[in-house]
């Protein structure tokens, strides 16, 4: 039985409100009972875990069908809206890395690459859009959306890309690394409209975050 789209979207809502409540309480858990005060940064474990969490997250975001919204889901766990910011950049940073690889990188090479490292999803996904003209690969983006949408997406490339990072089941093209990669191959996004977009779509999560940590006060 299909799942209305409505209820997804409100189950993941859900998650992230629950996900900043628990880490808000387990932040201050940690510091009265073990000392261990992750909120502040002066303390080198707290940047240690900070670098190294953010690091990942830039890895695995970057790369097409390796899910890395586990490792921003557990910073934010650990660290509360505090690390908002440095999610957000950290998710440009990785999504302008995937982009250019598409834009820059054979795709030939790229797909080796992605053979090498046992990536064959990914692997897959670039020989099949290496054979589609750039259009196909821009109108690639917008399967995922609804009938009532795809037709303005298709349209107007930039809500394309903001919305395909956004939309629920972007996985089936890659997830924000295969969406950015698909937009850097396509070359019909330029680099600052693409730096635009990304800024832009990148911004939800941070500012939920920020917003029940300020109810949270």
């Amino acid at each position: 039985m299909s799942v209305p789209r409505w209820l997804r979207i409100g189950a993941v809502l859900a998650c992230y409100a629950v996900i900043l409540v628990g880490g808000h309480f387990a932040g201050r858990w940690g510091q009265q009972n073990l000392g261990l005060d992750l909120m502040n940064f002066d303390d080198p474990t707290a940047r240690l875990v900070l670098g190294f969490g953010l690091a990942l997250f830039i890895v695995l975001l970057a790369i097409p069908f390796v899910p890395g919204i586990e490792v921003c889901l557990a910073l934010f766990a650990i660290f509360g809206a505090a690390v908002a910011l440095p999610v957000y950049l950290a998710t440009i940073v990785a999504l302008t890395i995937s982009y250019v690889a598409g834009r820059y990188v054979p795709l030939e090479r790229l797909a080796t690459i992605f053979d090498v490292v046992g990536l064959r999803p990914a692997s897959e996904m670039v020989r099949r859009l290496g054979a589609m003209t750039p259009q196909e690969r821009v109108e690639a983006l917008v399967q995922i959306a609804p009938n009532r949408i795809a037709r303005l997406l298709v349209d107007h490339r930039d809500l394309t890309l903001i919305a395909a990072v956004n939309m629920p089941g972007n996985a089936l093209i890659g997830g924000g690394g295969g969406i950015a990669l698909i937009a850097g191959m396509s070359g019909m996004f330029r680099p600052d409209r693409f730096l635009l977009a990304v800024a832009i779509a990148a911004l939800p999560v941070p500012l939920l975050m920020v917003a029940g940590g300020q109810f949270l006060k």
